[in-house]
């Protein structure tokens, strides 16, 4: 039963009034459900059934709308049925692929950008894209790091597709299932769906002398790859199961790459040398891999504009250990990349993240940066006190930063964070900060003055209780600045011991998000939450008696806006 609800829900595109309809539709005629559930054509027994008079009538509006759209965005949106219905979609992933495709427009990266987020923007506004139900969303607009497609919008487009495409041809091929396919059918784009049987002798039959993105789900073949594929251009292997002489292949046979992802491909753990042969490359990203370190060769990549790379996991998932290593392999206090020194030469970089400086000297972090001067959004792991005047020196200049992501090295305080200026158009910064001895550690109110300080992140490694007093007090002392942390808008804490996290009526006006990871069935409490009037979302997760979920149930309800409340337990081992 609840299979059929989701697929009258999804279907309907979460729309209410769809819902119903088709729902009163299926309780007079149940036996259709499945009858429908299988039939190819779909949207058209629901634009010809009678009693769903509904359909059509938002049918007609979406026509009226879809009509209506400039031609790049008919293309952005020809382009979104290469993404499986249940596909949870990262902005930055389509962004960048509809870079590659030439669909944008813009003389730099930067304006290139910005042109393909308003046309996202203009997708959401249409209703063609929301945002994931299931992830609390800081932002009130579709400005989040992932959406999923409307999925009756979905399955329209996919019916209007051959009427458009005399006039908009753009050839969109997925393999699924049992599917085989004749030469006529390869066009532009090919998705290869993970229930597809992989059946070598259809690709092989296939003509790729058009195929400009080749994408595909979960199980990767050797065979995939063909030396035919001349004008390939997007290659997407993003969670698949590829490997480094994988890796080493595709560099080799496909020079005219613009985008490459292979994020969160966890048997890769090396770039081949060869990847400097790559000269029209864009995007390459490695997030969530093995690999430790970048090739020397990547500096000859001149055209490249968006590196992601390191293990970052984040602190709701991560688990205590006694060795340094994390889920992905990584140090945890310090997940990015090594990169050489001559990456500085990279002067089209608009994003560059995470990259470790805990072995980099100070003359060469700001050989590295000072040259990146197009950087919007720049991660950086491994800083300290003894490199941290260098790096901010070295970005001073950068007028065009905007986010700024830092994981402080390991230390005794933090008060040399005093010192830093941050750049002058920065909007966010985003600190991660790891904590093993808390006598030592009194930087929460040197992090509570620090300017554009949004998102939090602390991990605590101690045996001994915390106490985290977000107030305008600290051991009866007043602190030297009145407001703190009036800019944060998401506080993320996780603890293995006792923890107690105090708000006071004056801090945290703007936070929006607070999410708790306990373990070892540590106990909780918070005190001054109604305090924080911002807040949208709190949650929580570990494992905890009764009494502290009902606790926690009763303070969230009493708060003035009534956040929403999610507790998770934590996954058996």
């Amino acid at each position: 039963m609840m299979d059929e609800a989701g697929f009258i829900i999804n279907k309907c595109g979460r729309l209410p009034k769809l819902i119903v309809a088709l729902g009163n539709y299926f309780n007079k005629a149940p036996n259709i459900i499945q009858e429908m559930r299988l039939n190819a054509n779909f949207m058209y027994e629901l634009k010809t059934s009678k009693g769903l008079d509904s359909f059509r009538d938002v049918f007609t509006t979406m026509h009226s709308s879809f009509q209506a759209c400039p031609q790049v965005l008919k293309k952005c949106i020809f382009y979104l049925p290469l993404f499986t219905q249940s596909s949870i979609i990262r902005r930055s992933r389509l962004v960048r692929r509809w870079i590659a495709e030439g669909y944008c427009e813009g003389l730099d990266s930067n304006r290139k950008v910005e042109f393909m987020e308003k046309v996202l923007g203009n997708l959401g506004a249409l209703g063609m894209i929301d945002k994931p139900a299931q992830t609390p969303a800081v932002a009130s607009n579709m400005s989040g790091t992932s959406f999923q497609v409307n999925f009756l919008f979905l399955d329209y487009i996919i019916s209007q597709e051959t009427k458009e495409n005399i006039f908009l041809p753009l050839e969109i091929t997925v393999l699924q299932g049992e599917s085989s396919l004749n030469v006529q059918r390869a066009g532009q784009h090919l998705a290869i769906g993970s229930s597809w049987k992989r059946d070598k002798f259809v690709l092989d039959s296939l003509d790729f002398s058009r195929l400009r993105s080749l994408t595909v789900s979960r199980e990767w073949r050797q065979f995939f790859i063909s030396h035919r594929m001349r004008v390939l251009r997007v290659l997407d292997l993003e969670e698949t199961n590829v490997k480094n002489d994988d890796v080493e292949q595709i560099v080799a046979h496909l020079l005219c790459l613009k985008f490459l992802s292979i994020r969160r491909c966890a048997k890769v753990s090396c770039l081949p040398d060869s990847l400097g042969g790559l000269n029209q490359l864009q995007t390459l990203d490695i997030r969530h891999t093995y690999v430790a370190k970048l090739p020397v060769s990547i500096s000859r990549l001149r055209m490249l504009q968006y590196v992601r790379a390191g293990t970052s996991v984040a602190l709701m998932d991560e688990e205590p250990s006694t060795t340094k290593r994390g889920r992905y392999g990584h140090v945890v206090a310090c997940d990015g990349v090594k990169v050489p020194t001559k990456t500085a030469a990279l002067i089209s970089l608009h994003t560059l993240g995470v990259i470790n400086v805990s072995d980099t000297g100070d003359k060469d972090i700001q050989q590295l940066f000072r040259n990146l001067t197009q950087l919007r959004k720049l991660g950086v792991s491994g800083v300290n006190r003894r490199k941290i005047k260098g790096f901010f020196s070295a970005i001073e200049g950068h007028v065009h930063l905007e986010s700024l992501s830092l994981q402080l090295h390991m230390d005794k305080d933090l008060e040399w964070l005093l010192k830093i200026t941050t750049p002058r158009n920065l909007q966010r910064l985003k600190m991660k900060v790891h904590v093993e001895k808390l006598e030592h550690w009194s930087c929460l109110r040197v992090l509570g003055q620090i300017r554009r300080l949004q998102t939090l992140r602390l991990h605590f490694k101690i045996d001994q209780d915390v106490e985290l007093q977000f107030c305008d007090q600290t051991d009866g002392a007043a602190w030297s600045t009145p407001i703190q942390f009036c800019e944060l808008k998401v506080l993320e804490i996780a603890c293995s011991s006792n923890l107690h996290v105090k708000f006071d009526d004056r801090e945290m006006k703007e936070l929006e998000l607070l999410q708790v990871r306990c373990f070892d069935g540590s106990s909780l409490n918070f005190s001054g939450l109604e305090h924080t009037t911002a807040l949208k979302h709190v949650s929580l997760k570990g494992s905890f008696d009764d009494t502290v979920k009902e606790e926690l149930r009763q303070t969230v309800a009493q708060h003035p806006y009534r956040p929403t409340l999610k507790l998770v337990e934590p996954r058996s081992s």
